[in-house]
């Protein structure tokens, strides 16, 4: 007798076969959430990946379907507004069959609804080779000891039902002020936790910490390659973050090359290239417990603004599976260069070239 066909999205899901591994070069745009950026992106021949955010819409905002937006920033009261909600964002991305997709998660009432939208449209994804990342922060950080918006006990399951071939991006949320000043050991060993708690496999999984935040936890935020195998990690800094010395790069970077774990870790980070903002990086982060107060009386927008870290955190995508660290790709003679101060990696329009994608987020 024939096999039977199954019926259900998740159990389609379930019997396709994984992904490749996407190509080790992508550009990305961060933060497409309005239909405008979408359309741009989906025109520009030099994006291959796009990064979006998740949520439901306000109170009283007419609709109740997920849609593509970032939460308020921190101490803001103007709530989240978009034109583009999650099913026409997906459609369009599908339709147009070649840019990996990187959904952020930010509340936890838009979760199945998008992945049950998602594992309806898995069979177009993979046969157009687009690898979907799934983003959210399951464990509380720094500054931000509270409840998470997704717990992994709702996201995990969730994730590994509808989407059981998509990746996973985990973090840990963090406060923009605060008196906590790094990662401890504690954090790390409750994320390996999790990976053991729910069988994760560590080549499907990508870690994510904030690089200011790691900087007096550097060996123990990076032992979470060694805790979870395979495993892969990324340090960031938020949109509209002051860029960080190049000094901590370097101690980044010999850290992970001390464990013996520098293929497996990527960088989306700005980096302090001028006088000016070295100035303004030590104005900051004099001590950890100062700078998150200067952040906010002295930065403002710039610092926490729409575009910031905010209250859940906001990273970028993954870099490389291949290894190495990042590079400045070369400015074609008819691109806007970048100012000093800007991701190294930034090309217009908020796009973000990484030279060693991880693709995993």
């Amino acid at each position: 007798m024939a096999d039977e066909t199954p019926s259900t999205p998740s159990e389609k899901v379930a019997s396709a076969q994984p992904l490749p591994m996407p190509s080790a070069d992508q550009t990305w745009v961060h933060s497409c959430c309005s239909k405008a950026k979408l359309q741009t992106a989906l025109i520009d021949p030099a994006i291959t990946a796009i990064e979006a955010d998740i949520m439901m819409p306000a109170e009283g905002a007419g609709s109740s379907v997920p849609i593509m937006a970032h939460p308020p920033a921190w101490g803001s009261k103007k709530p989240p507004a978009s034109d583009l909600d999650f099913e026409t964002f997906l459609q369009q991305c599908v339709s147009k069959g070649n840019r990996h997709l990187k959904l952020d998660f930010k509340d936890s009432d838009s979760l199945e609804p998008c992945l049950q939208l998602l594992a309806k449209r898995w069979p177009e994804l993979q046969r157009n080779g687009q690898a979907v990342w799934l983003n959210a922060d399951v464990l509380p950080g720094p500054n931000a000891r509270g409840k998470v918006a997704l717990p992994p006990k709702l996201f995990l399951p969730l994730c590994r039902r509808y989407c059981p071939h998509a990746f996973l991006s985990l973090g840990w949320r963090v406060g923009p002020i605060g008196p906590e000043e790094a990662y401890t050991a504690a954090d790390v060993l409750a994320m390996a936790e999790l990976c053991r708690e729910y069988a994760l496999p560590g080549a499907s999984v990508v870690f994510a910490a904030s690089l200011r935040m790691s900087e007096r936890a550097l060996t123990e935020v990076v032992s979470i390659l060694t805790h979870v195998p395979e495993s892969q990690l990324l340090f960031w800094t938020g949109f509209g973050e002051a860029p960080v010395r190049r000094e901590l790069h370097v101690r980044a970077l010999e850290a992970c090359s001390s464990l013996g774990v520098s293929s497996r870790v990527g960088y989306d980070i700005s980096v302090v290239q001028s006088v000016l903002g070295g100035a303004t990086s030590d104005a900051i982060d004099c001590t950890f417990f100062w700078s998150r107060w200067a952040r906010y009386l002295f930065c403002g927008q710039i610092c926490c603004g729409p575009n910031g870290m905010g209250s859940s955190g906001e990273r970028q995508s993954l870099l490389g599976a291949n290894g190495g660290s990042f590079s400045c790709p070369p400015t074609p003679s008819s691109t806007p260069r970048a100012t000093p101060d800007e991701k190294c990696i930034a090309k217009p329009d908020g796009a973000h070239t990484a030279s060693n994608v991880i693709a995993r987020h």
